[in-house]
């Protein structure tokens, strides 16, 4: 599975969500790629896969979107979704 996440620097709910999006990235990392992907360096491709605001999770297994997040979710929340993902 592939878990992207769309930030920038700027935005506050990002921030809060970085450190629990690089412990799972390191904890998962047999079940799950985390991709970084700053919104701002990145406009053509936040056009293309719809992304109007931030944060966002998308999550990908086999190149099908299983999950859209728009806005702060929880570290529980975020695990979840990639357990239900990878069973």
């Amino acid at each position: 599975a592939v878990l992207i996440d769309f930030y920038a620097e700027w935005c506050a709910p990002c921030k809060r969500m970085e450190p629990y999006l690089n412990a799972i990235a390191e904890d998962s990392k047999d079940k799950v790629v985390v991709v970084r992907i700053d919104a701002d360096k990145n406009p053509e491709l936040c056009k293309q896969l719809k992304v109007s605001g931030l944060p966002v999770l998308k999550l990908y297994k086999n190149k099908e979107l299983l999950w859209d997040q728009l806005g702060f979710v929880d570290e529980e929340t975020v695990r979840e979704q990639i357990k239900q993902a990878t069973r």
